[in-house]
């Protein structure tokens, strides 16, 4: 079975209906749907940085390198007024980025805990820096894109990407691939190497497993997962800029993870749903909302130690046990 906790059932059961309908209930409201589709784009992000961190073992900070990259290769590659093609792009923003990912992981991985967090910190930053100072990209206020691509497959169009509606379930349905692509990896022979070398790595290595060569790949196809994002980020607001770089990105992914749950892959998504909705709810209340948030964090923190989707999994086995 795929999902075999019985919060995870539970989750899919309830989230992926309810999104399915969401649209129905906010037609008149193109704010509420682009708010939700935002949580969708940014769920996707802090999931692949949930595979890094949670079932690799691999903290960064500079894991909004790619995110940002998703964003900026599109503008590089894409005509600037000319509609192309929404699969053949994500062909090649996701194997560039990927390929960008296997370079650098061959120098990062090589490091680990603190060390690693300073490389990948550094990386980012000479990225954020690099755009922000390039005339070329806009510098700081980033670039503007015009036209947006176009989805036919043989000449079918499937979503019309200026159609806010249409967007929202682009995204939902990246973001339902996305979770069933990390849990057919973690159920696969190669997730179980991944799960053997955080508990062993020495003896996955007696076993004749190059250790090197799995954290590589793992970091190459989270790294591609999150230019995916930035992509999706970038299409739907019509820009990029190097904030989508810097390194408070990257942390505040790290924070929406944990709210969620390190390691569980769907707590990704409790996790940006419960952080983007203490924003919206705050910053409508008061306006040194960021005071109120931060406690609310730490006092979150505090209760649900293994994370919301932690907690969901402990209340349902204390209520199957009785």
């Amino acid at each position: 079975m795929l999902f075999k906790k019985r919060a995870e059932r539970l989750f899919m059961w309830v989230f992926f209906p309810l999104a399915l309908l969401m649209p129905m209930f906010l037609e008149q409201n193109e704010y509420y749907v682009n708010k939700l589709t935002t949580i969708m784009i940014l769920s996707i992000f802090v999931m692949s940085l949930d595979y890094l961190v949670g079932k690799c073992g691999l903290i960064t900070l500079g894991h909004a390198m790619f995110y940002g990259l998703g964003g900026y290769l599109f503008v590089i590659l894409a005509p600037e007024y000319e509609a192309v093609n929404f699969w053949v792009y994500t062909f090649y923003i996701c194997a560039i980025s990927a390929a960008i990912a296997l370079v650098i992981g061959l120098l990062v991985l090589r490091t680990s805990g603190i060390y690693m967090i300073m490389i990948t910190l550094a990386f980012a930053q000479m990225t954020f820096y690099y755009f922000s100072g390039s005339i070329d990209y806009g510098g700081t206020d980033g670039v503007f894109v015009y036209v947006k691509p176009e989805t036919s497959i043989f000449g079918l169009s499937l979503f019309d990407l200026d159609n806010p509606t249409h967007f929202y379930y682009l995204c939902l349905l990246s973001l339902f691939n996305t979770l069933l692509f990390f849990k057919v990896l973690v159920r696969s022979q190669f997730g179980r190497v991944v799960d053997a070398i955080q508990v062993n790595p020495g003896r996955t290595t007696a076993l004749g497993y190059n250790i090197f060569v799995y954290k590589l790949m793992s970091y190459v196809v989270a790294s591609a997962l999150g230019a995916y994002a930035g992509y999706l980020f970038t299409l739907q607001y019509g820009f990029v800029n190097p904030s989508m770089l810097s390194w408070t990105t990257s942390g505040t992914a790290l924070v929406m993870l944990i709210l969620g749950g390190i390691g569980s892959i769907y707590g990704a998504i409790l996790g940006t749903i419960t952080y983007e909705g203490l924003h919206y709810t705050l910053e409508h209340w008061t306006e040194h909302w960021m005071l109120f948030m931060g406690g609310l964090i730490i006092l979150m923190v505090m209760v649900f130690k293994k994370g919301i989707a932690g907690f969901l999994e402990d209340l349902l086995e204390k209520r199957d046990g009785k």
